[in-house]
């Protein structure tokens, strides 16, 4: 019960930096990099966690960003960049014509 709990919280917090850090992006246009304390205080990882970017909801942060055509590079040293990549407006699938 406790860790289900947990896991909602978790889920719900990563949800929301998803939705500010896409905002944020899509605004500015252009990446942006966070350190590491700030990381561990947005998705509510504990301050003397030193192994954060194994961290579960760092993990499902990269995820989810994936899914909003954001690029994710994490260093456990420097942080979290985040940029902005476009996705094809335009897809055009080109079919070899049947012989």
């Amino acid at each position: 019960m406790v860790g289900e709990k947990k896991g909602i919280l978790e889920e719900e917090k990563c949800t929301k930096v998803v939705g500010v850090i896409s905002d944020l992006l899509r605004r500015d246009g252009q990446g942006c990099i966070h350190p590491p304390s700030e990381v561990k205080r947005l998705l509510g990882i504990p301050l003397h966690y030193q192994t954060w970017y194994l961290h579960r909801s760092v993990m499902q942060l990269r995820k989810k960003l994936a899914n909003n055509y954001i690029s994710v590079a994490v260093s456990p040293e420097h942080g979290i960049s985040f940029t902005l990549y476009k996705a094809p407006r335009d897809l055009n699938v080109r079919i070899s014509p049947i012989n």
